[in-house]
């Protein structure tokens, strides 16, 4: 009766291994997994060629072909393959990142081998719109866009409302805003954005009908978290609630854009909350609420650097600067409720726009908001010289 056991033991141990054919001395040697590919630029999908060495094993069940990639802690099942004379199987990846394969060959009792293998797909780290993607949203939410890439936009009418949040990518246009533009869906904001750089675009159509029940604020662009908006056109969006044009907070920055013809509750153009960025060398301008040429920009419990920014054409007020925002600087601005003896550079005078009819507001050469800006070098205009206050100014402008 003791004997029988372990005869028993025995014929399992070897039970285990009878299955395949050979028994290496390097036993990882078993079942060898290799990958091939020619992908130097992935956009969208691509494939790779995963293939392993044919192995002769009794009672065959099926081959188990499984992938995880770089980010990814578990194996994820991509196919089943029952016919035991196969020794390849071609995959879809959509990411430049590195996979990870695993072959496993088994028979009916259960017992498998398998093998391993990996491969690194380069990185794309430029997307073109529509070239490669036919919206921005498309070419954002994909895996292969990753922090630090850039999305290059070619000039066209992109609708729909576009979320840019959690990646830091540039979204840039080739062309500007005169040719470019981002187009709201109805009842929706035109852009959130909490990260990367939007630079380029004609915002407009955000909340271009107000719906009852509605309250959110900020109806062209809502902007928090490090978000940076840079050469921007920002323009017939209405807000039920404050910002029409746009709605600023945490540490989002504003740089050489234009905010025109906005309506908001109370504050149409720029409302700033609780944020701690920089608005720098902008031109607001003309924003109302219900039609009427109510207040410009708003600043409440903040702690911005506004700088270089000309306010005008509000019946109401241009600027507004609540009493819980004395760590905000505001200095070398144009808006009409600046004391003429400033003493941060600040001017009430018109700032003499070349046509406001045609919504060009480049200066005249008149303008008392040339050479204004603030005196640093850092502010200085392209051409070497002090900066010019507005959006044509600074080292961002024309």
């Amino acid at each position: 009766m003791r004997i029988l056991p372990f005869y028993l033991l025995v014929f399992l141990v070897f039970a285990c291994e009878w299955p395949f054919d050979t028994t290496p001395t390097d036993e990882s040697q078993y079942f060898i997994v290799s990958i091939s590919h020619d992908i130097t630029r992935i956009v969208d999908s691509a494939i790779v060629e995963i293939s392993w060495t044919e192995v002769t094993i009794e009672d065959f069940f099926h081959f188990i072909i499984e992938r995880r990639s770089a980010i990814e802690s578990t194996w994820i099942k991509r196919a089943t393959i029952s016919n035991p004379t196969i020794s390849s199987y071609t995959d879809m990846v959509d990411d430049d990142t590195t996979f990870y394969y695993r072959v496993s060959i088994s028979d009916i009792n259960g017992n498998a081998r398998s093998g391993e293998a990996s491969t690194t797909i380069p990185l794309t780290t430029k997307l073109f719109v529509p070239a490669d993607y036919d919206t921005i949203q498309h070419a954002f939410s994909t895996p292969i866009t990753d922090d630090g890439d850039s999305i290059i936009v070619s000039p066209g009418e992109y609708n729909g409302s576009l979320g840019v949040l959690g990646k830091n990518v540039v979204i840039k246009s080739t062309h500007g805003f005169t040719s470019t533009s981002i187009i709201a869906d109805d009842y929706f904001r035109c852009v959130n954005i909490n990260k990367g750089v939007l630079q380029g675009f004609l915002i407009t159509g955000g909340f271009r009908y107000y719906k009852d029940g509605t309250s959110n604020v900020g109806g062209g662009v809502y902007a928090s978290g490090s978000a940076i908006l840079k050469n921007n056109y920002i323009s017939e969006n209405t807000a039920p609630g404050q910002g029409g044009g746009l709605y600023l907070t945490g540490n989002a920055s504003l740089y050489n854009n234009i905010v025109f013809h906005n309506v908001g509750d109370n504050v149409g153009g720029i409302f700033i909350s609780n944020a701690t960025g920089e608005v720098i060398n902008n031109t607001i301008v003309g924003n109302s609420i219900a039609g009427d040429s109510l207040g410009g920009v708003s600043i409440t419990n903040s702690s911005v650097i506004f700088l270089n920014n000309i306010i005008s054409e509000h019946t109401g007020f241009d600027l507004l600067v609540t009493n819980d925002t004395p760590a905000s600087v505001v200095a070398y601005c144009r808006f009409k409720d600046a004391d003429p003896t400033d003493s941060n550079g600040n001017i009430p005078e018109d700032p003499l726009f070349l046509e406001v009819a045609n919504e060009d507001f480049h200066l005249r050469p008149d303008s008392p908001c040339i050479n204004t800006g603030h005196p640093g070098d850092e502010y200085q205009n392209n051409n070497g010289s002090q900066n010019d206050m507005g959006a044509y100014g600074g080292p961002y402008g024309e």
